[in-house]
């Protein structure tokens, strides 16, 4: 029996793992997490931005998108500020698809991005509704997933590349029907927000090409290829792990791993790692 075409969400997010952004982050309110597979938008799981889109591969179209900060506040503020109107997180994503190949493989091409300002430093809200942009340097994410379904031999081929300014965190996951989520990748953030943002640079952030095994619905089976893993050690035949304890990899890996705290507050951890080695 072939599989059949599905909706699945993927989700794309940014967050700050700490409870403040530290002194070169002015104190600004973090989202105190760790990586997660939680749905985007609920408490605790919040993110500086949350980037969220359903895509019909039956219908072949995104039949939703979503861009939006949770509320943040400021250390000289006493509440939270909501961004919303001209002053929420921009998002965008186009929808390619190719003439199925056999009548049995589909192709879906996403190529999308998200931006968005910290309209809590003063003047910048003032700025952005009168002139449409703000001095506060922009949050900005890019990224290209390529999915392949092949509804004869049942199972679903997605690449993904996520680049961006590398800070702050991201991580990346898609979520089949039936509500199996599954990591696509993760990021710990490089540098300190003044400079890293104002770059504007495009830093590779997260990569991998995975294979996922379909039930007839299109819901994932319990099993995860790594297609990099496998061309990097020059492995003859795919290796699968069960979707536990792939997600696992990437939600136990500490939030801060590798990146110098002395940049956010007055901590050498992680400062010297490379020198240890």
């Amino acid at each position: 029996m072939a599989i059949q075409l599905a909706n699945y969400e993927i989700n794309i997010r940014s967050f700050h793992p700490e409870k403040d952004f530290g002194w070169s982050g002015l104190m600004f309110e973090g989202d105190n997490r760790g990586f997660s597979l939680k749905p985007s938008g609920i408490k605790p799981t919040t993110s500086r931005i949350w980037h969220r889109l359903r895509l019909s591969t039956k219908n072949s179209k995104i039949s939703s998108i979503d861009t939006i900060s949770d509320p943040s506040k400021a250390p000289w503020e006493d509440k939270k500020r909501i961004y919303s109107g001209n002053l929420a997180p921009k998002g965008r994503v186009t929808l390619k698809e190719k003439p199925p190949t056999n009548n049995s493989i589909y192709q879906y091409q996403l190529d999308g991005q998200y931006g968005g300002v910290n309209h809590a430093m003063p003047g910048s809200p003032q700025m952005q509704e009168r002139l449409d942009f703000s001095y506060v340097p922009t949050l900005n994410v890019k990224y290209k997933i390529i999915i392949d379904i092949d509804t004869v031999s049942g199972h679903m081929d997605i690449v993904t590349y996520i680049t961006g300014d590398a800070f702050p965190n991201c991580e990346a996951f898609i979520v089949g029907p039936g509500g199996q989520s599954i990591s696509l990748g993760i990021h710990v953030r490089k540098g300190a927000p003044p400079l890293s943002l104002s770059l504007n640079a495009d830093y590779p952030m997260i990569v991998s090409a995975l294979r996922l095994p379909l039930n007839n619905n299109g819901s994932f089976k319990g099993t995860v290829g790594d297609e990099l893993f496998r061309q990097a050690n020059k492995y003859p035949k795919l290796s699968f792990h069960k979707i536990a304890d792939w997600n696992y990899r990437f939600t136990s890996i500490p939030a801060n791993s590798g990146h110098c705290m002395l940049l956010e507050k007055a901590s050498l951890e992680n400062c010297f790692n490379g020198l240890l080695k």
